[in-house]
């Protein structure tokens, strides 16, 4: 049976533009990189890594499998290993959403010169979310599963250059994840919804006038959320 982690990668994997080249900045292990080529899901993957550990072990594991011909490793910062356009796929996995923003923003042209970004933020998706939809890139598709019982999203996203908005709910959990239509979704947005209502409970107990405004809009989205799930269950 596939463990967590390799549920993770072909989550990931499945998402990349299938028989093109891709890039992993970040790689590490190389584990996705490795998978690709075995799979025959991308001809061709190249492994960007800054720091010399992270580097060494990536060169270690490629050695040691039997693609090593298929993958280049790069050692540099970010998107600046990759030449522009010289992958359809970039995939962004392992780190927090604020430091995958951190690596686009260092050129956004060279970013947008990519087809499909896959992203795997550790933490503040949120913050991701809100830079691409500024950005206007369009958010393509969002998945959600589970390792070692924590979830983790997985987010595809092109560059475009349309801004729009996202609602607070938007922004925090994902479009996709709020339409409920599984039993993950809905586990995912009940922890979102134990979260506020913990936090609402603090804040409208507060004398302070801020932390009662911002009860309100705790309370505006444990509604909302409440009404997801209801109508679901429905």
């Amino acid at each position: 049976m596939m463990n967590d982690t390799f549920k993770r990668l072909a989550m990931i994997a499945d998402m990349v533009i299938k028989g093109e080249k891709v890039a992993d900045i970040g790689a590490d292990h190389a584990l996705l990189p490795i998978y690709l080529i075995e799979n025959q899901i991308a001809p061709q993957v190249i492994i960007g890594e800054l720091g010399d550990g992270p580097y060494r072990r990536a060169c270690k594991a490629v050695q040691a499998s039997s693609v090593t011909n298929s993958i280049d490793l790069r050692q540099g910062n970010g998107l600046q290993v990759l030449d522009y356009g010289e992958v359809k796929s970039v995939v962004l996995a392992g780190m927090g959403g604020d430091t995958m923003v951190e690596i686009m923003a260092h050129d956004w042209d060279k970013a947008a010169s990519f087809r499909r970004f896959v992203f795997q933020p550790m933490t503040k998706a949120q913050v991701l979310r809100q830079r691409l939809a500024s950005r206007g890139w369009i958010i393509e598709e969002e998945r959600l599963g589970l390792e070692n019982g924590h979830f983790f999203q997985v987010i595809a996203s092109r560059p475009a250059n349309c801004p729009y908005p996202l609602t607070d709910l938007e922004t925090e959990i994902g479009s996709e994840i709020l339409r409920a239509d599984d039993e993950m979704k809905r586990g995912f947005i009940q922890r979102y919804l134990h979260n506020y209502t913990k936090i609402y409970k603090e804040l409208i107990n507060s004398p302070l006038h801020l932390n009662q405004l911002l009860a309100h809009n705790y309370r505006d989205k444990i509604a909302r959320l409440e009404e997801i799930l209801g109508a679901r269950k429905g």
